[in-house]
């Protein structure tokens, strides 16, 4: 009925995260987002499951769907589409300069650093790399790890 009052109510189209946050780590239910999707004329988009290009397919054809969202495998990748399997260190770069010249908040900046490394760090890497608590310290980290490094001036989020 979500999907109906959605609809119903104006909207262009539908995101559909076929699981709980309870269900974060399961397969989503496509037969959910199928279900919505015979119910509405609407455009509807499968969120949930899809890490890969070649989960993309799969993921329609169970559902339906008119398009699909990759959140999470963006989020550990993303160079993703562009046929890297892991986060290349020059998007890690980019995000360093592009992040901090913007004045990114120190949570927001490390948090999707944790991601693009999760597939490159070893696992007693990150718990190294998790307790980090400043910017310094995290560019600190890069610089020595990885050369990763930023000329620039940091500034403060406003």
């Amino acid at each position: 009925s979500s999907g109906i009052n959605a609809e119903y109510g104006g909207a262009a189209f539908i995101s559909v995260h076929g699981r709980t946050i309870k269900e974060r780590n399961v397969t989503p239910h496509f037969d959910y987002v199928r279900a919505i999707k015979k119910n509405v004329s609407i455009p509807v988009i499968h969120n949930g499951g899809v890490y890969t290009p070649e989960d993309i397919i799969p993921a329609v054809e169970a559902t339906g769907a008119d398009g699909v969202m990759c959140a999470q495998g963006l989020l550990n990748n993303p160079a993703l589409f562009a046929g890297h399997t892991e986060t290349p260190l020059q998007c890690a770069q980019d995000w360093v300069n592009i992040a901090l010249s913007y004045g990114t908040t120190f949570v927001t900046f490390k948090h999707h650093l944790v991601f693009m490394l999760e597939n490159v760090l070893p696992k007693h890497e990150k718990k190294i790399f998790n307790n980090l608590s400043t910017i310094p310290a995290v560019l600190e980290y890069l610089d020595n790890n990885f050369g990763i490094t930023y000329q620039g001036m940091l500034t403060t989020p406003t």
